[in-house]
């Protein structure tokens, strides 16, 4: 790890900003060029292909986070190696285009120190990455590699509509509650119900339908702390057993739940990763009224 390196390539990226479109085109030219066969990885019009190479300058922008979320680096790997066959091998023709299109913009102002930061940084995320694709490759099944999972999940619970009929319980409430209904500002109940069903319902052991990314890189730029994490939880168990589930099924599911928090829990703003250039931490101030959420008594399934 080198710091300094790090360091070099975020101000790069802060310097290129609104030119990022420009460097985009750039890099597909230069990748498409030398390796025509990788089109069928980078396909989509210029607006997606502009914000996927966007992304990529945005996780490298925030290296210096890496260890923090190195597992859900290793997660992603493994889910472009399995969506997209994406293989190791094409990592070096990716980093080479990269290099080419940031000379050909930076021009004199591409120096060899500056040079040998980007090659560093980028193989330090490049090597996660293929360790997961290299083992996505070695995979009989098509499950999340999640770090919770139970895959007979879904069936005792009674399939996926039951699944998506407890998230749009549990978003209908939380989009209210005082504290954490601030997250969600902005955002959409159905479309959040129905995403988190598909996440879910691969945890289950059910079908993989989810093609969003993991939640340690959703949740990378809020303020998430284990206090909000225990109150949603308590949220989450009222909605499963207004359901009718039984005590157990609820254990299982907030077992499988508690397993992505490693990745969310901050300490402070400072341990925020943020996406893209000109984003702020999403940080949610506790109400100086705040009455934490209670848990309700399970409704029975005769009720």
């Amino acid at each position: 790890m080198n710091i300094g390196n790090r360091q070099k390539v975020a101000s790069c990226i802060e310097d290129i900003g609104t030119d990022i479109n420009q460097l985009s085109q750039s890099f597909y030219r230069h990748l498409l060029q030398d390796n025509p066969e990788l089109s069928r990885i980078f396909s989509g019009n210029t607006a997606t292909l502009n914000r996927k190479f966007f992304n990529m300058l945005a996780a490298l922008k925030n290296v210096k986070y890496l260890e923090k979320i190195e597992a859900s680096i290793h997660q992603l790997g493994e889910r472009h190696g399995r969506q997209y066959a994406v293989l190791s091998e094409h990592f070096m023709p990716t980093k080479k285009a990269l290099m080419m299109a940031l000379e050909e913009h930076l021009g004199d102002g591409f120096t060899t120190p500056l040079r040998q930061a980007w090659d560093d940084v980028f193989d330090e995320v490049a090597d996660l990455m293929k360790k997961a694709v290299s083992q996505a490759r070695h995979r009989d099944d098509d499950s999340l590699a999640l770090t919770g999972y139970d895959g007979n999940l879904l069936q005792a619970i009674g399939g996926e509509e039951v699944v998506l009929r407890i998230h749009q319980r549990f978003y209908e409430t939380i989009f209210e509650e005082p504290w954490l209904g601030k997250f969600f500002r902005g955002k959409h109940e159905t479309t959040l119900a129905r995403k988190q069903t598909e996440f879910m319902v691969a945890a289950f052991g059910g079908e993989n339908h989810y093609r969003g990314d993991t939640p340690a890189f959703v949740h990378m730029h809020m303020l998430i702390t284990l206090e909000q994490l225990e109150a949603r939880e308590v949220i989450l168990r009222n909605a499963i057993g207004e359901e009718g589930l039984s005590e157990e099924i609820v254990e299982r599911w907030i077992k499988v739940d508690r397993g992505f928090w490693a990745g969310l829990v901050k300490a402070s703003e400072g341990e925020c990763v943020l996406k893209c250039f000109g984003q702020y931490p999403v940080v949610a101030k506790k109400p100086g009224d705040y009455i934490f959420p209670s848990i309700r008594p399970s409704k029975l399934p005769d009720d």
